[in-house]
């Protein structure tokens, strides 16, 4: 069975490759080679964090020559701040995104009950002076099916609160077959992201890449990639295009609008948009089996249901219960709903 890779990629739909790993630290348990400017620009703080001030250049002096010995004058230098690049503001005027929602999906495969997906919006951070939503998954098999085949995933994804563009993603995998710590630092600045993946099978096979590579504008991850779908218009016969980075590739995720239908749901039978997400690597089209995701066709857009084929059936996600969350400042809850 695939796990929450399958579940939560949907813009990837690929097999999770990887004794068991401690999770990274937000903080300080990045790779030791990193730059250490690098390595503070992703420090995870629960309020901002003023940048550090940047290192004057070298302090010249002034030769007068050796007519009058006088003290060299002093020219000071004051220090330059690098240059930020200048974000879009994307995001809609009815935001989906609330703080404290929690959304819980039943998977099943082969219409085997195989656990629960937990979708969470967690308090907000800031990362680099910028605020960001901070939201998680988990995947956890139920007692049943890890007599078969056990996992309890984790991914997380840090997305900008104005601009909607992933900052930093973390995906821990524990299961049965693989282990895998994977991290994806985005530097929108310097338009690189830092990609660090550890990996341990029970065959022995461990493992370990660090590589740079080349960040598209505006880029996504893997799971910033749902939230940002769910903050998108969907119009009827739509196919939205935008650039998803991940696993030292940059993709090209395209979600195309199949149609609006009434599904049952733990709200009652409420309209629900159908949408088709899609890869394109290097121009080819990506396909390892079609996906499927029902959004509430509403301001919420919530997680109804997510089907996605593989090898052997088809993994389903249906949602269980929903908490709605805190909504943001300048909205209200709305008078019916969860």
């Amino acid at each position: 069975m695939r796990s929450v890779c399958t579940l939560t990629l949907i813009f990837a739909v690929v097999s999770c490759a990887s004794a068991k790993l401690d999770r990274i630290r937000p903080a300080d348990e990045l790779p030791r080679d990193v730059p250490k400017e690098f390595q503070d620009k992703f420090i995870i703080s629960e309020t901002p964090v003023p940048a550090p001030t940047p290192s004057a250049s070298p302090t010249p002096t002034l030769d007068l020559g050796k007519k009058k010995k006088k003290k060299a004058k002093v020219l000071s230098v004051a220090p330059i701040a690098p240059a930020k690049v200048q974000f879009p503001h994307r995001r809609p005027k009815k935001d989906p995104i609330w703080e404290g929602e929690k959304m819980v999906l039943d998977i099943t495969w082969l219409g085997v009950s195989a656990g629960e997906f937990t979708l969470t919006t967690l308090p907000f951070k800031y990362i680099d002076e910028r605020k960001v939503y901070h939201v998680e998954g988990r995947a956890k098999s139920s007692s049943v099916f890890s007599v078969f085949y056990r996992l309890d995933d984790l991914i997380e994804s840090y997305i900008d609160f104005e601009s909607l563009f992933s900052h930093r993603f973390h995906m821990l995998l524990d299961e049965s077959k693989q282990n895998r710590d994977s991290l994806e630092l985005h530097d929108a600045d310097k338009g690189k992201i830092f990609y660090w993946n550890r990996w341990s099978k029970p065959d022995n096979d461990k493992g370990e890449t660090k590589e740079f590579f080349d960040r598209t504008a505006l880029s996504q991850d893997t799971f910033s990639s749902l939230y940002y779908v769910r903050t998108l218009p969907l119009p009827d016969g739509g196919v939205i295009n935008f650039p998803v980075a991940t696993e030292g590739k940059t993709w090209e995720g395209v979600v195309t609008v199949i149609r609006r239908e009434k599904i049952k749901t733990p709200m009652g039978k409420i309209m629900a948009v159908v949408v088709k997400p899609e890869t394109k690597l290097q121009g080819v089209l990506q396909k390892t089996g079609d996906s499927y995701l029902w959004l509430s066709d509403d301001d919420r857009r919530w997680v109804l249901r997510l089907e996605a084929k593989v090898k052997i059936g088809t993994v389903i996600a249906e949602l269980k219960s929903v908490l709605p969350g805190t909504p943001p400042a300048d909205e209200t809850p709305p008078k019916s709903g969860p």
